[in-house]
């Protein structure tokens, strides 16, 4: 894939996110420029060393590859090649404690946005068991309006199971961006109330792992007086 500007857009881009120690950003420079030419030339196609403008010593490592096989072929490398483990070590060396990795990978931008598109439809078939199957074991589901949090995807089915009213799933945007997906649904009870859904969630290792959801009932607040001089309603009131 390309961009518009023409360059060829990675096929997968992993971060490293940590710490040094105190003194320790030019030793890590130092590391990046020594190991730039191996790392182009049997790790990646680039890599890139950011500091945080907060936090000095806090820093991220991207790396970019040009396709799936040149990333998996990192995991044979640090395996069998003994000049990379010696680089891994010296890198290790000048942290706090071990990175935080994160990966990203244009072929799961589109099966991450499906499995949350396969959530809300079995959500609404109510087909339990095929829900269990695409939460991970310790999935969090997260509510701020009702400060309230559900741990486990046994639970998750569970709460499920016990809503009150059926319901109706209307889903009118799924976003994804790598294991990141944004989606907003309609949910037509039952009694006729709508509710109104903004959830983000996190996916990892082909599970849903985490969501974070925000309700609105449609309709139910009034406009609010100081924004009423610019604002007209969106539906008709009855």
């Amino acid at each position: 894939m390309t961009t518009s500007a023409g360059a060829v857009r990675p096929a997968v881009i992993m971060m490293l996110e940590g710490r040094v120690s105190l003194g320790g950003q030019h030793a890590l420079e130092a590391f990046h420029g020594d190991a730039d030419d191996y790392i182009q030339a049997h790790v990646a196609r680039s890599c890139h060393l950011q500091w945080d403008d907060a936090d000095p010593l806090r820093f991220r490592a991207t790396f970019e590859y040009d396709s799936e096989g040149a990333f998996e072929a990192l995991d044979v490398r640090s395996r069998v090649d003994p000049q990379f483990s010696v680089l891994r070590s010296r890198f290790l060396a000048h942290l706090e404690r071990t990175p935080v990795v994160s990966i990203w990978r244009e072929t799961a931008q589109q099966y991450c946005g499906d499995l949350v598109r396969a959530y809300w439809g079995l959500l609404d078939a109510k087909e339990w068991i095929g829900l269990r199957e695409i939460l991970a074991d310790d999935v969090v589901m997260e509510w701020p309006a009702f400060n309230e949090r559900v741990v486990g995807a046994d639970a998750v089915v569970e709460a499920g199971k016990h809503a009150p009213k059926d319901w109706v799933v209307r889903v009118e945007c799924v976003l994804a961006c790598g294991e990141k997906v944004a989606t907003e649904v309609i949910i037509a009870l039952e009694d006729g109330e709508e509710i109104a859904l903004a959830t983000f969630w996190d996916v990892r290792r082909e599970r849903i792992q985490h969501a974070t959801e925000y309700w609105s009932v449609v309709g139910r607040d009034p406009r609010p007086g100081w924004r009423r001089a610019w604002s007209t309603p969106i539906e008709p009131t009855p």
